[in-house]
């Protein structure tokens, strides 16, 4: 009698479950108790991080321009410089920061587009469920002693329900764990880099707005349009020897940012949310096995204390 009114009981928290998900109310109720503050405040992250990763590519993308320019100039004029090879080795460390914030960029978007469409499946996940447990104790209830197909539908109910938890806690919970490791240790590595690749970029800005010194009137004359000629080259010759010298002193100083900004993204887009994830999921794992050891262990402790106190006593020797 005991386990018709369990069944009974359970067909009806799955219907029960599977209308709550199915219209929605499920997840109205779950935001209520906090998962629409954790989506809000992921999203916020994502939105920003992905904003921080695109000014920094536009920036960076001005800095690859500008080298790319002097990569490939020469001035004559009784003064030849090649400059090629003298900023080869900055232009690969400003290219590999470049590709850095491009996919670090790619995978904050897709990790945003993730979270979305999570919350698109969730509740049909949770349904499905719901749904499952309302089969397994329907064949529990009629026909108990098929246990293979009871077997196979705990299974797919336990499977079903891991994944409706990792779709409605782990997966926002990893985030918002890389996002606060985030803000404490690799926020400020990728600023302070960002603010060296800036001053660069300012470099290359300022030396595009003096370029212009030295031009003559539509007017002049051919020796004063000379003058102005050798004069501009006199100007860039200068620039290039002033770029070679900073880029010179800048070079190591752009290795350990190129190397301090794909240490902050790979952090932040990769390990960290790998690691809650997986911390996450070990846990959650390890839950049930845990409750069930000690299910194990309360029986066997109470089976002993039975057997020690059904144990008749002894009759004293003589």
């Amino acid at each position: 009698m005991r386990a018709k009114i369990s069944t009974m009981l359970l067909v009806l928290a799955a219907l029960a479950g599977m209308g709550l998900a199915i219209t929605g109310m499920a997840d109205r109720g779950l935001e209520y108790v906090g998962l629409e503050k954790l989506s809000r405040t992921n999203h916020r992250y994502l939105d920003e991080s992905y904003d921080r990763a695109l000014e920094g590519f536009l920036v960076l993308s001005a800095v690859k321009s500008g080298l790319a320019v002097i990569e490939g100039s020469e001035v004559g004029i009784g003064f030849s410089l090649e400059v090629g090879d003298l900023v080869q080795s900055v232009y690969d460390y400003v290219n590999i920061a470049w590709k850095t914030v491009l996919a670090g960029g790619t995978i904050l978007l897709i990790t945003r587009l993730a979270l979305d469409g999570v919350t698109l499946v969730d509740h049909w996940v949770l349904a499905l469920t719901f749904f499952l447990l309302l089969l397994l104790a329907a064949v529990q209830g009629l026909s108990p002693r098929r246990r293979a197909i009871l077997r196979i539908l705990k299974s797919f109910t336990a499977t079903c329900g891991f994944v409706a938890v990792l779709l409605y806690l782990v997966l926002p919970l990893a985030v918002l764990g890389a996002s606060l490791l985030s803000d404490a240790i690799t926020r400020p590595l990728i600023q302070d880099s960002y603010r060296t690749f800036n001053q660069v970029s300012r470099t290359f800005l300022d030396g595009d707005a003096t370029a212009d010194t030295g031009e003559t009137s539509g007017d002049a004359s051919a020796l004063q349009s000379a003058k102005g000629l050798r004069e501009r080259y006199g100007y860039f010759k200068k620039r290039l020897q002033d770029l070679e010298a900073y880029l010179g002193a800048q070079a190591k100083s752009l290795a350990g940012t190129t190397f301090q900004l794909i240490a902050g993204y790979l952090f932040d887009c990769v390990v960290f949310p790998l690691a809650f994830a997986a911390v996450l999921v070990f846990f959650l794992k390890g839950v049930p096995g845990f409750l069930v050891q000690a299910e194990r262990d309360r029986r066997m402790v109470r089976s002993f204390r039975e057997a020690t106190a059904q144990r008749p006593a002894q009759p004293p020797s003589d």
